[in-house]
């Protein structure tokens, strides 16, 4: 047991009573939990960048009013584009619900990944008007069109001017958005010289006119219209 009877008076009182104090005092509480938000308002709240675990790319968050729908040659949404002219493209399994959550001249923000000529590879698409989500937290992915409830392809004759250049996971150029609105995609080696916005372009080939507009898989092409 600790000797007190040689120390003051004063000193013994002041010690006696802090180790009266802590004893009284209430032990800490556990810490306060955070409440779990739903997965949209998780995308919903992200930070304009997102950190990546190690060995991945990071993500990019941006946000941008929606200007088009992007359809491939079957009339299948694939994808949005921005009214600042970027392009954002989601994997198949997303891109089946695009229809149902986004409309033109909605807001939205997008989570994914920075690609080739300045686009967007989405991992998740968030509606900021209505919390609508794109994303993989849904209970499945939807079921792909099969190739009986397909339109039946027609074949087009395009040409105009290039407004934007897309571009495969290699970065390979591999089809066109024409001012017009017309898409067109194309073998990376269906076309041998550089393309750029501003350029002629002409192709024919087969794909479908649909409400979002013209998609073709040009089955020729070329960037001077009058030799087409």
């Amino acid at each position: 047991m600790p000797c007190y009877r040689h120390l003051p008076a004063a000193l013994l009182v002041a010690l006696l009573a802090s180790v009266a104090n802590a004893a009284s005092a209430a032990p800490p509480g556990p810490p306060a939990l955070p409440v779990p938000l739903a997965p949209s308002a998780q995308l919903a709240q992200l930070a304009p960048t997102a950190a990546a675990p190690p060995g991945k790319a990071a993500l990019t968050v941006l946000e941008g009013k929606v200007q088009r729908l992007l359809i491939t040659a079957y009339g299948e949404p694939n994808g949005v584009r921005l009214a600042d002219g970027t392009v954002v493209l989601l994997p198949p399994h997303l891109a089946g619900r695009l229809a149902g959550a986004v409309a033109v001249g909605d807001r939205v923000r997008v989570i994914g990944q920075p690609a080739s000529g300045g686009a967007m590879r989405a991992q998740a698409l968030v509606n900021l008007a209505s919390g609508g989500a794109v994303d993989g937290q849904g209970d499945g992915p939807p079921m792909l069109p099969s190739p009986s409830s397909r339109p039946p392809l027609q074949q087009f004759s395009v040409r105009g001017v290039i407004d934007a250049v897309l571009h495969g996971p290699r970065g390979e150029a591999n089809g066109v958005i024409l001012t017009d609105g017309a898409i067109i995609y194309f073998r990376p080696d269906l076309v041998g010289v550089p393309l750029a916005p501003g350029q002629p372009f002409a192709a024919v080939g087969i794909g479908t006119r649909a409400a979002a507009g013209l998609a073709i898989e040009a089955i020729s092409a070329n960037t001077t219209p009058d030799q087409h």
